[in-house]
């Protein structure tokens, strides 16, 4: 059984094709070491958006069962990952004098009500507000304003906010299963937290997670968030235009683009066949691996030029100092870092998830496929240590509401 079950961090990564559950405990050396993985295949959402309750509450109940069996132990709560096309942000600004001139922790929270009012629309519930910088009178690129002196506090803010019936259907699912839930995620931000270096951010990145059902976009400038959003064309898209371009079932065209693609065609020997299954009682038909790759060059282009798009709208392409940092299952497609380097002009590498206990099952982890479920984890550490900064005593994690809603009940009481 694991070791201090209290103190045991569960990421929940509920994406379009699969769900995978990770359960964690931070190792003496400060590293998330994980002890119980689950994965299993999903069909209950669309581009990110549960579609089907039933099906997105049994894969989750099926992935989370494989991981406690994995590491002997009950879950009770989970930190959950949310994308999805539903996804807002926007970046706020708010100004507020400094009435005692010193700012106090009370003006810092007064500059963020001022930039929040009426930038939440009534049908959105906010994921995070994250700070950019602050400016104290004339002084700007100010990281923390706390006892700074000064008569005006100005505060520049990320918002991400998600649909509220998005939000209201994963939850739905997730405490389906008897879990409750210390917190959502937005996933480019989780995953993000796992593969990008602080130099990246500072210098200026743009993390592209592609999935099976959206590309999810996290740009960084200057060590913050600047500009988040989801394009709705992913890896899904891709297995659809090979199975209707070879004429090949879905599951098959699946298996050829994992096996067989590359996303640039002049790095595929024209010589190279692959057999290509028929559709319904057709015989196998031998066809070229050149053919197969151009199609899926086709649709990973389009994904880089919108990508490039996004750039050019939040006026960021020009601050990308660290380039494009890409991960996700469906990066792992050969060719997809040279082709982004060509169709954006800027260096580009494929993002591994950090910050894991090497050995075991932390080697498996290092893959894009995970970014997003380490990302979680690493969210969810920070949590835990900031518990153990404020609660007089130990938590027990038993009940459905998870530790870091007791966290809350508690800082209510005594404050």
């Amino acid at each position: 059984m694991a070791d201090n079950q209290q103190d045991l961090i569960v990421a929940l990564d509920v994406g379009t094709s699969k769900v995978v559950a990770l359960i964690a405990q931070v190792s003496q050396d400060g590293l998330l070491e994980v002890i119980g993985i689950g994965k299993k295949a999903s069909r209950g959402l669309k581009r990110g958006m549960v579609v089907n309750i039933e099906q997105t509450t049994q894969a989750i109940q099926a992935a989370i069962s494989e991981a406690e069996g994995m590491a002997d132990c009950s879950i009770h709560s989970v930190f959950v990952g949310i994308a999805g096309s539903h996804i807002m942000s926007r970046n706020l600004h708010g100004v507020v004098a400094i009435p005692n001139g010193e700012v106090t922790p009370s003006d810092i929270e007064r500059v963020l009500e001022a930039a929040k009012t009426g930038a939440v629309m009534p049908d959105h519930k906010v994921l995070h507000v994250l700070p950019q910088e602050f400016i104290v009178d004339q002084q700007s690129d100010v990281r923390n304003p706390l006892g700074m002196s000064g008569v005006r506090l100005e505060g520049h803010h990320h918002m991400v906010s998600c649909a509220l019936n998005a939000w209201q259907n994963l939850e739905k699912c997730v405490r389906g299963c008897g879990i409750g839930i210390d917190d959502m995620v937005l996933e480019p931000l989780a995953a993000a937290d796992a593969v990008l270096t602080e130099d990246e951010k500072h210098l200026g990145v743009c993390l592209v997670d592609i999935g099976a059902g959206t590309t999810d976009i996290a740009v960084y400038a200057h060590g913050a968030l600047r500009h988040t959003a989801i394009l709705p064309v992913a890896g899904d898209q891709v297995t659809n235009d090979v199975a209707i371009t070879l004429h090949t079932p879905t599951t098959e065209a699946e298996e050829l683009k994992v096996k067989h693609a590359c996303a640039q065609a002049r790095l595929v020997n024209r010589d190279d066949m692959i057999n290509v299954p028929g559709m319904g009682d057709r015989p196998l038909r031998k066809l070229q691996r050149h053919f197969l790759a151009s199609v899926v060059e086709a649709r990973y282009e389009e994904i880089f030029r919108m990508v490039q798009e996004e750039l050019v709208h939040a006026g960021l392409l020009g601050h990308m100092g660290a380039g494009i940092v890409l991960t996700g299952g469906a990066s792992r497609i050969e060719g997809a870092a040279p082709l982004a380097e060509s169709v954006l002009a800027m260096p580009v590498r494929i993002g591994m998830p950090n910050g894991i206990k090497s050995g075991g099952m932390g080697d498996i982890l290092k893959n894009p496929v995970y970014a997003t479920g380490v990302g979680l984890l690493m969210f969810g550490k920070q949590k835990l240590l900031e518990v153990r900064e404020v609660l007089p005593t130990r938590r027990s994690t038993s009940g459905g509401n998870g530790m870091f809603q007791k966290l809350r009940q508690w800082l209510e009481m005594h404050f």
